[in-house]
């Protein structure tokens, strides 16, 4: 039977802290309780075994109660089973004490960076130059045609396609640059352990093709908020992101595009050229670079 790789003790302690995967009584970190625990304790793995008095001078002054990092330290061997099963079902976790956690994600998102990331795939990839391509669910013929050409170019540049994979444009880009030849990395807010028995994504998991991932429980339900969480993540991986088509005003599209613009996620471009819907030059006009033809791409 495969076993993974030995983690460090930083990797264990980070797992253990924003523990989502066995019940220990107590809420696990958000990521901003996380981050602030790191900068007094750049070594988190220093904390395992200590109790709550120990914990109380180690992390004094990040704001977080020691008992409850005591409780979520003491997982003991139920986390470890949990990490074992998921890697036998071909899924793993990446934290941020690995070395293949892409470190722009920490940079551009800051206190909002996921702590752990579970993948399937070539981690590799989330770490690689990408380009994000995102879009509304509902799509006409015409934007179905350009996002398959947008997918189709960034598999030429020898970059991967970085989306969400939802329906519509995510789907589409991710599945036009496949078909291409290219990679992909899918952010998920659908649940992981699904995503990766579809055939398509199990084809392209398998061949190195793809990485995908999420910030959430690889059994997580999709929500609405969840979507709203990965979109930041989609713009944080992409060295410049193309919204496709968006709504303004409403819907996820627009919503991660602002907020990405607002607080400085990523760079955010928007297609003005042919077809281009009237939601496309309001978020021009909201600070998004206008791209007319695909050459303005990576």
């Amino acid at each position: 039977m495969n076993t993974p790789a030995r983690r460090s003790d930083d990797s264990t302690a980070i797992l253990a802290l924003t523990n989502r995967l066995v019940d220990t009584g107590v809420a696990p970190l958000k990521a901003s309780e996380l981050w602030r625990v790191v900068d007094v304790v750049p070594e988190p793995g220093g904390l395992l075994g200590l109790d709550a008095a120990a914990l109380a001078t180690a992390t004094g002054g990040c704001g977080v109660d020691p008992e409850r990092l005591a409780r979520l330290l003491d997982t003991g061997i139920g986390l470890a089973v949990r990490l074992d099963g998921l890697y036998e079902r071909g899924i793993g976790a990446l934290t941020a004490a690995d070395h293949e956690y892409p470190a722009r994600l920490r940079a551009r998102l800051g206190a909002a960076a996921p702590p752990v990331l579970y993948y399937a795939g070539d981690a590799g990839l989330l770490a690689a130059d990408g380009v994000g391509v995102v879009g509304s669910r509902e799509v006409g013929p015409e934007v179905t045609d350009l996002t398959v050409e947008v997918g189709q170019h960034v598999a030429a540049a020898g970059l991967a396609v970085v989306s969400g994979a939802a329906r519509g444009v995510d789907s589409i880009a991710m599945g036009a640059a496949l078909e291409a030849g290219g990679s992909v990395v899918g952010v998920l807010a659908e649940p992981l352990e699904q995503s990766i028995g579809m055939r398509g994504n199990r084809a392209a998991v398998m061949s190195g093709q793809a990485c995908l991932c999420t910030p959430y429980r690889p059994d997580a339900v999709f929500t609405a908020g969840g979507a709203l969480g990965r979109n930041k993540i989609v713009y944080g991986l992409s060295q410049v992101t193309l919204v496709v088509t968006c709504v303004e005003g409403a819907g996820g599209t627009w919503a991660g595009a602002t907020e990405a613009l607002q607080r400085g996620f990523g760079h955010v471009a928007v297609w003005t050229g042919a077809d281009a819907g009237p939601g496309n030059a309001a978020l021009a006009s909201a600070g998004a670079t206008a791209v007319e033809t695909l050459t303005q791409l990576p």
